[in-house]
């Protein structure tokens, strides 16, 4: 090896372990989003980034043809050089304090929050549903430049990345509730669930492959908590025996429920008893309390490890899906675009009480 080579190799190491710090956001190792899943997105970000202009511009026909942004921002308020840029430093990296810095110059707004490239502030739970279409647009532009093992990778990565860019946005409306919400009645999954682009055909979607998933719901549960009981972010939460076991249970019933249950008003009302749960004085334990953050990042590790596990399920041409096929790179797109969805817009039901209590 040569001086020059050595001097390269060293700097490449060094590079990979600025990739990815705390000052991203202090859950990203939790979440699984190391120097890896950084590169990954580097990688296939350089197949995407001639797409950015393409994806922006449809990200703001998406918010001026949809009844729910368009009046919002009156025939304005998106400008679409600004999407592009959050796109393309996404991709650069690196994910340190300098892009937690940008992304909160550019959605913080006074005491309210927006998205990337919108001038004007959004609820909420809109910014969230918003992030939930642009993981599906995204996950599409994979399927046109990637192979199955990369898009499953790197789709990985990109779907972990973007709830924690998603947690930076929401800061200034999560807020540690007071108390349970305590009801429970709703008459649809989300409120903002057409607008993240979930509707008749991802529910299709889920419907033919959620139970080609379900089966493995033991091996699930076994796998989130070795690793929530190695995780010192996680572990104390979980030193009494008996709640362990509880949350075992109540895990594999969201799995289960998950993977065979349609997306309607009673999973929104199960999720929403599962998220007063996580508050002060909810559940069984009244003395545990997850934090928002934590909830977030947890997500980002689950989407991470589903889109990875979804490269098994294929279509077979006749409108059923099989177990043990890989699925064409476009296939894989659209069977992630599904279940990220679903997963994202339910992580919007868990963080109800923080949302509400800002």
């Amino acid at each position: 090896m040569t001086t020059s080579n050595e001097i390269e190799d060293v700097q490449r190491i060094e590079s990979f372990d600025h990739l990815v710090t705390p000052g991203f956001a202090p859950l990203a190792d939790f979440a699984g989003f190391r120097a890896y899943e950084a590169v990954a997105v580097q990688e296939t970000g350089r197949d995407v980034a001639p797409l950015t202009g393409e994806i922006a511009a449809d990200i703001a026909a998406h918010l001026h043809s949809r009844p729910e942004s368009s009046a919002l921002l009156s025939g304005g308020g998106v400008d679409e050089k600004g999407i592009k840029q959050w796109l393309d430093r996404t991709i650069a990296g690196p994910f340190d304090d300098d892009l937690a810095g940008y992304l909160r110059e550019v959605t913080h707004l006074g005491h309210g929050a927006t998205f990337p490239g919108v001038q004007v502030a959004l609820p909420p739970q809109m910014i969230l549903a918003l992030m939930a279409w642009v993981q599906g647009r995204v996950l599409r532009a994979l399927g046109r430049t990637c192979d199955i093992e990369t898009i499953s990778a790197g789709g990985a990565a990109w779907m972990n990345q973007y709830m924690l860019q998603l947690g930076i946005m929401l800061e200034p409306h999560l807020r540690e509730p007071d108390a349970p919400l305590g009801k429970h009645e709703t008459a649809e999954f989300h409120p903002y669930a057409e607008f993240a682009g979930f509707g008749v055909v991802e529910g299709r979607v889920l419907k033919k492959s959620g139970p080609l998933l379900e089966p493995a719901g033991g091996g699930v549960v076994a796998v989130a908590y070795d690793y929530l009981l190695s995780r010192p972010e996680s572990a104390g939460y979980f030193q009494d025996p008996g709640h362990l076991a509880m949350r075992k249970q109540t895990l594999k019933g969201w799995w289960a429920r998950s993977t065979t249950h349609p997306m309607d008003g009673k999973f929104n009302a199960y999720m929403s008893r599962v998220a007063d749960a996580h508050v002060q004085g909810g559940g069984k334990m009244a003395h545990v309390v997850i934090p928002a953050d934590l909830t977030i990042a947890l997500m980002g590790w689950v989407e991470m490890r589903v889109m990875t596990a979804l490269n098994t399920i294929a279509p077979d041409g006749e409108g059923e899906y099989t177990f043990g096929t890989l699925p064409e790179p476009q296939d894989a797109a659209n069977i992630g675009t599904a279940w990220m969805r679903m997963l994202t817009l339910q992580l919007g039901i868990l963080l109800k009480p923080y949302l509400a209590a800002a």
